[in-house]
This record gives structure tokens, C-alpha cells and sequence, in this order.
């Protein structure tokens, strides 16, 4: 509730703030990191405001920063009276809000102690490596270029075929005839690999050669289909590029792992018998009675 209120107003402020920090002075210099505003003598500098940036949600983030720079600094100086606000009431004392305080405290700590650690394990040169092993390990699967027919009717397609075989062009035949949405192109699929179609479809379109029509109408679920094999290829590896992500995504968790596994070596970890006080779990439902 607070944070989507908080979003809101964030949104208003990005949008509707006037030209009042547009008017402001040119910012000031602190070392390499310009003053761009201050707050009862508190500074907001430039790298505040671009990191700030950097976190915006969707559809903000993709606004040019100049755009929105006067709402990012309002709303950096609303974010800085508020925690102002807050010391000045010393909510700091409190022990709820000391407990926060240390769990973020804690989460930040951890965040950068890891991403610290995958910028040191995961460098290009290793990424690269795995990609290689990865592919290697995955041998390329044979795709085909395949047309189809598809009636909802077997009598429909049998006539459909019967045409073929008196030498009608194919791509023809799928225009006047087939129901599908690839009519328009002659019923052309493109290349696929096995996995990419259903059981029956896939297994017919597989068992021929580059020029062959099946011999007879192949049923799946979408009707009844006529299928020619157009040509017959191993599917090309990936790029390095645009599997990196991936590649990424799977060193990263196994450095975590590792990290984590490494530390218990070391770790004195003991653990008590408890149980909550009664009435402090929330309560789970019982499922509906079936009718």
C-alpha cells in the first residue's frame, strides 16, 4: 500500500513538477560530482539523480533523463525532508524501525559483497569458455523447411492432395484452399526444429526429403494438413551474444552456491528448538469442498 502510493506520487511529481529547478542556479562543484540541488543545506548531486534513474520502472525509464531531471530532483528533495522529518522525530531510537535498519543494512551489504564477486568469477574470457562447453555438449538439431495445407475436413484435404499430385503448384493449393493462417504464404512454416511442432505433425514432416509430400492427409488437433518438406538443415548454434544472458544467469548461481557453501565451511551455525506464540501464524483457509 505505501509503496504503490509512493510510486504514485513519484509519477505525479515526474510528470507535473513545474519549472522551479529548471529556474534553479548552475549546479556546484564537488569534485567530480556536481551539487545539482540542496535541501536545508543537504546536498542532492549528480550521482544521485542518475542513479535514481537508473531504477525507474517501466514506462519512465525509457523518457530521456533531461526530460525528467526537474521530477527526479523533487522528488530526491521530497525523499530527503522526509528522512529529515524522520531523524528530527528520532524514529531512529525506535526498535521496529532500528530492526529495519539493520536488515537493509544487512541486504545491501550482501548485495554488494556478491556483485562484487561475480564482476571478479565472471569475466568474458570465462563466460566464453562455458558458452563453447555448452555447445559442445548440445549437439545442433536438424531442422526442416516445411509448407502445409490444412483443411478442417479429411475429404478437403485428400481433394487438396489429389491436386498436388496432378502437379498443381503446392504454395497454390495452400492459398486457394487451406484454412490456416499461413494461406497467405503458401502455407509456408519456415524451418523448425522437431520440438517446435505437435507429435503428429512433427513426425510425418521429419520422415521426408526436401521436394516430398506426405502421401497421405497427417490429423492434429488444428484439423486435417498436407505437408511438403521445402529443405532439411542442422539448426545454427547460437551466438555467443545472444545467449550471454544465459550463460551469465547460470555461472552466477553456481558462484553463489559456491560462495555460500564456502562460508559454512567455516561458519559456526547453531540452531533452537521454537515455536512461535500461539495465534501469530497466519491462519490457512481449508480448501473448497468439491460439489
Amino acid at each position: 500500500m505505501i509503496r504503490s502510493f509512493r510510486a504514485s506520487l513519484l509519477a505525479v511529481a515526474l510528470v507535473a513538477v513545474g519549472s522551479t529547478f529548471a529556474q534553479a542556479q548552475p549546479a556546484k562543484t564537488a569534485g567530480d560530482d556536481p551539487v545539482v540541488a540542496r535541501v536545508n543545506g543537504q546536498p542532492i548531486t549528480r550521482s544521485a539523480v542518475l542513479e535514481f534513474y537508473s531504477q525507474l520502472p517501466a514506462p519512465m525509464n525509457q523518457i530521456p533523463i533531461e526530460q525528467l531531471l526537474p521530477g527526479l530532483v523533487n522528488e530526491l528533495a521530497a525523499r530527503k525532508l522526509l528522512g529529515m522529518a524522520a531523524e528530527k522525530a528520532k524514529l531512529a531510537d525506535d526498535p521496529a524501525v532500528k530492526a529495519q535498519l539493520q536488515n537493509a543494512r544487512e541486504q545491501v551489504l550482501q548485495q554488494a559483497y556478491l556483485d562484487r564477486k561475480l564482476k571478479t568469477e565472471l569475466t568474458e574470457a570465462k563466460l566464453k569458455a562455458r558458452y563453447e562447453e555448452l555447445i559442445k555438449a548440445q549437439p545442433p538439431q536438424e531442422e526442416v523447411h516445411a509448407r502445409h495445407i490444412l483443411t478442417a475436413s479429411e475429404a478437403d484435404a485428400k481433394a487438396a492432395l489429389d491436386e498436388v499430385k496432378k502437379g498443381a503448384n503446392f504454395s497454390d493449393v495452400s492459398k486457394k484452399r487451406s484454412t490456416g493462417p499461413t494461406a497467405a504464404t503458401g502455407g509456408d512454416l519456415g524451418f523448425f526444429t522437431k520440438d517446435k511442432m505437435v507429435p503428429e505433425f512433427a513426425e510425418a514432416a521429419f520422415k521426408l526429403q526436401p521436394g516430398q509430400v506426405t502421401e497421405t492427409p497427417v490429423q492434429t488437433q488444428f484439423g486435417w494438413h498436407i505437408i511438403k518438406v521445402e529443405a532439411r538443415r542442422k539448426a545454427e548454434a547460437p551466438k555467443f551474444e545472444d545467449v550471454r544472458s544465459q550463460v551469465y544467469e547460470i555461472m552466477g548461481n553456481e558462484v553463489v552456491e559456491k560462495t555460500v557453501a564456502d562460508l559454512r565451511k567455516d561458519a559456526k551455525i547453531e540452531q533452537y528448538d521454537w515455536q512461535p506464540p500461539a495465534g501469530k501464524l497466519p491462519a490457512i483457509a481449508p480448501a473448497p469442498k468439491k460439489q
